[in-house]
C-alpha cells in the first residue's frame, strides 16, 4: 500500500522500514503487531535517551497496546502474517514511489534503533504486547475501552523507558 505525501515521507515509515529491513536481512518474521510494538519501543528509548521525539505522529492507546495509526492502516492487510513489503511513499513533486529510510547520517537514531532491534527481535508480537501493557505503564495510564484515539503522553513514555533502561543497566552490572 502506498501513502501519498508531498515532498517528505512520514518519519514513522523510516522507522518501520529500518525494522522491516533488519527482519528481512536476518530472516526474522515481523508481523504488524510486532512492528507496531518495535516502533513504539524505539520511540520510547529515543525519547528516554535523547529527550527528543523519534517522530511527531501520535501514538494511540488501542486494545492491543500502543499503535501508530498510519502504520496500522498501511500494514493491516497482513493481519497476523509476516509483513513481506516495505513501507512505500509517493512524492507528488517527482511523481515517483520511493522507500523511506533512516538517514545514515542520523547516527543517533541508527544507534537507538539498532539497540532496540537487537534486544527485542526475539520476542513475538504478543510478548511485546504484554510488555506494553504493564501496570501503571504509559498505555495503562490512558487506555479506556470506551474511548478511541487517546494519545499516550510523551512524559509518561520517557519516564517509563528511563526506568526500564536503568533496570537493564543495573542488571548488566550485577
Amino acid at each position: 500500500m502506498r501513502i501519498a505525501v508531498n515532498q517528505a515521507d512520514i518519519p514513522t515509515q523510516r522507522v518501520a522500514n529500518f525494522f522491516l529491513e533488519q527482519a528481512r536481512q536476518e530472516g526474522v518474521a515481523l508481523t504488524a503487531m510486532k512492528l507496531q510494538k518495535l516502533v513504539y519501543i524505539a520511540y520510547g528509548w529515543h525519547l528516554a535517551l535523547t529527550g527528543k521525539k523519534l517522530f511527531d505522529e501520535g501514538i494511540e492507546a488501542w486494545k492491543h497496546g500502543p499503535v501508530v495509526p498510519s502504520l496500522y492502516h498501511e500494514f493491516k492487510h497482513f493481519r497476523g502474517a509476516p509483513i513481506t513489503a516495505m513501507s512505500v511513499a509517493y512524492d507528488y513533486d517527482s511523481d515517483n514511489d520511493y522507500i523511506p529510510h533512516v538517514s545514515d547520517e542520523d547516527a543517533e537514531a541508527q544507534m537507538v534503533l539498532g539497540k532496540v532491534w537487537n534486544i527485542y527481535k526475539r520476542f513475538s508480537g504478543s510478548a511485546l504486547r504484554n510488555k506494553t501493557h504493564v501496570e501503571d505503564g504509559p498505555w495503562h495510564r490512558v487506555y479506556d475501552d470506551n474511548r478511541m484515539g487517546v494519545n499516550l503522553r510523551d512524559e509518561d513514555i520517557a519516564e517509563h523507558y528511563q526506568e526500564r533502561i536503568r533496570a537493564y543497566l543495573a542488571a548488566a552490572n550485577e
